[in-house]
């Protein structure tokens, strides 16, 4: 069974190519890499090209040249060359998403922009999807962008998690904030597709490998009892605000259910989701019905009726502008109100007698703001956001992702044939190596010895679980960005607020009284008038004031008379 290796189209065996100590390293969450060295004599292996490797006709790596440093010793000169799998493509590529965002400064049209501020568990719809979907678009827009990755099977994450806003990441690293909630996951390829296809799986949803008893050696297994969670509490805290205050609400997702989260090896995370947000706008109306018909009115209105008794005062001849049954006098009316109004003139004549005086006929006039408002408080909401339900049971995927990582360690494993790698299996250890029977344990790590036909396997806990790993996975939490108005990336405005409407017509009242042409004209007191009647002269006879010249007590003056 035979090794190959094709570059530049050209398909030969590792011997021909003159390629020795090759090995090939495969991780989980991270680039798989072939390491091989030439001798200096050896055709040169460019960097930035692509080399792909044959067991026989199945293809077991493809990856880039990234690495070509040269080795010089006393005796010998050799080239060491590293080639990178598809996964640094990933590492070296900007994920991002698309926002809208306004062409002019008038806001009157949007255009979609890509940009490296990224909503995590957004689509580009808007809605709220799930892990697997969220790492399909992650791998969508890899390969939209020249990443030789196709999206492969994605196993056990049908659960939906909190939004996370992410700004100036990688695929990978857009990809590894998904995967934090369950660390259980495992990511590796297949290379025997024609485009290397991302696989990503829980480790329940594995294959198991048994492994032959004669091939194994320098087994080590470690327990690690300190990654198997006894429960996991999730706070979701919700800030809420209605525009006349906030007030924090609080969703407690536990497993097992009756968790409290104070108990020894528990992971406890809060995590901040955004809260309901409302803009409010708010007006106060008062209004008096308008009774023009009614002397009673017209006396509250004008000053001088005020002291003069209604059946002394005869009302006739009201004419109106307008039909709205209010008049407004505290508040505004603004559009956004549904209320109609405008500014009218009311006149009526008005006839009254007083011991006093007495006048008849005179125009009164008032303008009012009338309206078919209603005196209360009117509220729009001209902004609202519903914020971010909790997802479902994350915690007890989180407990149920912890339960897989009991034990971890290593072995050698020799064969004749290192073909198809073991990443994205659950090894099950021959029972002649151990003194109790364990669970199979998932490969994290896989270095090829392809010279010399071994294997070095590691299985347990992902690489990215350091010593402390409670520690480190609310570490992860506390790093973790909320999504403020996950919205804003579909949003036909510029930010959370929309334009107030002030109002348009507010209180008024101006009043006049027009006396016109009067019939007559009484200035009287209790016992003495002055009474100023045309009806007393004949027609066509007008009394106008004339000037004349008078002499008292020897001097000469001058008196204004009323003559006709």
């Amino acid at each position: 069974m035979t090794w190959f290796l094709k570059y530049n189209g050209t398909k030969k065996s590792f011997a021909d190519w003159q390629l020795f100590n090759v090995k090939r390293h495969i991780c989980n969450q991270g680039t798989d890499t072939l390491t091989f060295q030439t001798h200096a004599q050896a055709p040169a292996f460019d960097c930035d090209t692509t080399v792909e490797v044959f067991f026989e006709d199945t293809r077991q790596f493809f990856g880039r040249i990234t690495e070509t440093p040269c080795h010089l010793t006393p005796t010998k000169e050799s080239k060491t060359y590293v080639a990178s799998g598809p996964f640094w493509f990933l590492e070296h590529l900007v994920y991002q998403q698309s926002w809208q965002y306004f062409q002019d400064e008038q806001g009157t049209a949007t255009t979609c922009v890509p940009r490296s501020r990224c909503i995590l568990g957004q689509s580009d719809k808007g809605e709220h999807i799930d892990a697997r979907q969220c790492i399909a678009d992650i791998l969508d827009y890899a390969q939209k962008h020249q990443a030789p990755i196709a999206c492969g099977k994605i196993d056990g994450f049908d659960f939906l998690f909190p939004y996370e806003t992410i700004k100036d990441c990688s695929c990978a690293e857009a990809l590894k904030k998904v995967l934090q909630w369950t660390p259980d996951a495992v990511v590796w390829f297949d290379y025997t597709t024609p485009i290397p296809k991302l696989n990503v799986a829980r480790s329940q949803q594995l294959p198991v490998s048994t492994l032959p008893d004669n091939a194994c050696s320098d087994l080590s297994i470690t327990p690690r009892h300190d990654l198997k969670l006894n429960a996991v509490v999730i706070n979701y805290e919700h800030t809420h605000s209605n525009g006349k205050g906030s007030w924090k609400t609080t969703t407690v997702d536990a497993f097992p259910k009756t968790a409290t989260g104070e108990e020894l090896n528990a992971l406890v995370l809060t995590i901040e989701l955004e809260g309901t947000r409302t803009h409010m706008q708010e007006q106060r109306v008062v209004v008096e019905p308008i009774n023009s018909d009614q002397v009673a009115w017209w006396k509250a209105h004008i000053p001088a009726l005020k002291d003069i008794p209604d059946a002394a005062i005869t009302l006739s001849d009201v004419q109106r502008e307008q039909a709205y049954p209010n008049e407004l006098v505290e508040g505004a009316i603004a559009p956004w109100m549904r209320c109609k109004a405008a500014y009218e003139t009311i006149t009526a004549i008005i006839s009254y007698q007083t011991d006093t005086v007495s006048v008849e006929r005179q125009v009164f006039a008032l303008k009012l703001c009338s309206t078919n408002a209603k005196s209360k408080t009117y509220r729009q909401v001209i902004w609202l956001n519903s914020g971010t339900k909790p997802p479902q049971n994350l915690a007890q995927i989180l407990y149920e992702g912890s339960q897989c990582l009991q034990f971890e360690g290593s072995l050698t494993l020799t064969t004749e044939e290192l073909s198809q790698p073991l990443l994205g299996q659950r090894l099950q250890i021959p029972k002649n190596l151990l003194r109790e029977a364990l669970a199979p344990l998932p490969v994290q790590e896989e270095i090829d010895d392809i010279d010399n036909g071994s294997a070095w396997l590691r299985f347990g806990a992902p690489k990215q679980l350091n010593p402390n790993d409670l520690v480190q996975l609310m570490h992860t939490n506390r790093t973790r960005h909320i999504a403020e108005d996950a919205q804003m990336r579909f949003a036909q405005r510029a930010s959370g607020q929309t334009m107030t409407y002030f109002p348009h017509h507010t209180p008024l009242l101006n009043s006049s009284n027009n006396h016109g042409n009067l019939s007559k004209l009484m200035i009287t007191n209790k016992t003495k008038g002055f009474n100023l009647n045309p009806e007393k002269l004949p027609d066509k006879t007008q009394l106008e004031p004339k000037l004349f010249d008078v002499v008292e007590n020897g001097q000469l003056k001058q008196i204004w008379v009323l003559s006709s």
